[in-house]
């Protein structure tokens, strides 16, 4: 049994088991997406970035996936009791997958409206959590090396940039990560 299945084995079995269709749920949404467990609650990660968090309580289940995600779900929150990036959910049964779905794509939304970082750092990624892109800027235009991918998590293609110009040998790949072509660019 692995460290999440022994936080969730800790509630009482309905309620474990509510917790446990809400990791099946989300890992279905989320195949790219590693598990770890964060504050003691069991939680989701996409390259390294928080999308949520789950955990029982007396008297409710609840996720976490922050306040921005909760803004953006407006309307589908009719029903759930919120707290500052907090939604409840029933100890006995999971939120809908629906629901779910529309939970994470608001927050992979979300991390996407995070890039790029002050420092230049761009990604962004699929609703499914595969990485769509990732590179740099520098005032305000893609610069040094980017990488592109597909929605199954597998290099499309990569290659420089200066100034937002393609420099340089850009190389395409197929699914199965074999150079396709390659095209040099002055």
């Amino acid at each position: 049994m692995d460290d999440i299945d022994c936080a969730i084995a800790s509630f009482p079995d309905v309620q474990a088991g509510a917790l446990r269709d809400v990791r099946t749920r989300l890992n279905t949404l989320l195949p790219h997406a590693t598990e770890d467990l964060s504050w003691g609650m069991p939680s989701l990660r996409c390259h390294g970035i928080l999308v949520v968090s789950y955990s029982g309580f007396a008297q409710h289940n609840s996720l976490f996936p922050g306040p921005d995600v909760q803004h953006r779900l407006g309307e589908m929150l009719e029903g759930y009791t919120t707290t500052k990036g907090t939604i409840h959910f029933d100890r006995e049964k999971a939120p809908p997958v629906t629901f779910l779905r529309a939970l994470v794509k608001a927050k992979i939304a979300s991390i996407n409206d995070s890039f790029p970082k002050k420092s230049g750092e761009f990604l962004a990624l699929y609703d499914n959590g595969a990485v769509k892109s990732s590179g740099r800027y520098t005032a305000g235009e893609m610069t040094g090396a980017w990488k592109f991918f597909r929605r199954d998590g597998s290099l499309l293609r990569e290659g420089s940039l200066a100034k937002g110009q393609q420099k340089g040998t850009w190389t395409t790949f197929t699914a199965d990560g074999a150079a396709h072509k390659t095209t040099t660019f002055a």
